[in-house]
């Protein structure tokens, strides 16, 4: 007589995650709300250490982490708490699954820091390696709630989001990347940007003298170009 064969059971899980939100040091009403997405590993509170010299006074800043937390261990370090965005395998139609699944739930996040701040519901999107994979995939899938994008050291899946997007025309996107970036080849960067440009997006493409990274320069240059596309008053 034969084993039984092994059944498969499956429940929902659901676990709670939030982020950091910081209302503009300039208050105005309905102020523009830049929502920063951090790189695989890491949360809100450690991105906005980075980054945090890119808003502008009359910003509002959202700071989430990922959904997807993990061990992160470190040679002589205290283990702490990582995040992810998504999972990631090599199965490409899971991967889709996963990045669709998370930007629902940040959209559910940024509903409520909008309501939170009262700030302006088009929110201006900028993510960081894993974190540009999302924020491009929110981007391309729901412009008309997306002011502008900043991409850093990611790239933009056009396996799946298309080669070209004529939804993005008009939007301000800034691309930036290491020129030594190890983890993702500035190559990637500038075809994400051709593929943008292509799809009438006003891109602008910035190379540093960096690896995976984000530097006080790029930072610089983020706080210049949300002045440039939504200035105070």
């Amino acid at each position: 007589m034969s084993a039984p064969e092994p059944r498969r059971l499956e429940l929902p899980f659901t676990t709670r995650r939030g982020g950091l939100l910081v209302p503009p040091t300039a208050p105005a009403p309905r102020p523009p709300l830049l929502v920063a997405l951090h790189g695989q590993g890491q949360d809100g509170a450690r991105h906005r250490r980075w980054l945090q010299a890119a808003v502008p006074a009359h910003f509002a800043s959202a700071w989430p982490d990922g959904f997807h937390a993990h061990e992160v261990r470190r040679p002589e370090r205290p283990i702490r708490l990582g995040y992810g965005w998504y999972l990631y395998t090599g199965d490409e139609a899971a991967f889709r699954d996963s990045l669709v699944e998370s930007e629902a739930a940040l959209w559910r996040f940024v509903d409520a820091a909008v309501a939170e701040l009262g700030a302006d519901p088009r929110v201006w999107l900028a993510g960081f390696s894993q974190g540009a994979y999302l924020a491009y995939c929110v981007a391309a899938r729901a412009p008309q709630r997306v002011r502008g994008l900043v991409a850093q050291a990611g790239r933009l899946k056009s396996e799946f989001l298309g080669e070209r997007i004529p939804a993005l025309a008009g939007m301000p996107v800034l691309v930036q990347h290491g020129r030594a970036d190890a983890a993702i080849a500035p190559e990637r960067a500038e075809r994400s940007a051709q593929v943008l440009r292509d799809s009438g997006a006003r891109v602008e493409l910035a190379l540093y003298d960096a690896g995976h990274v984000i530097t006080p320069e790029m930072a610089h240059d983020v706080r210049a170009f949300l002045l440039r596309h939504a200035p105070p008053g």
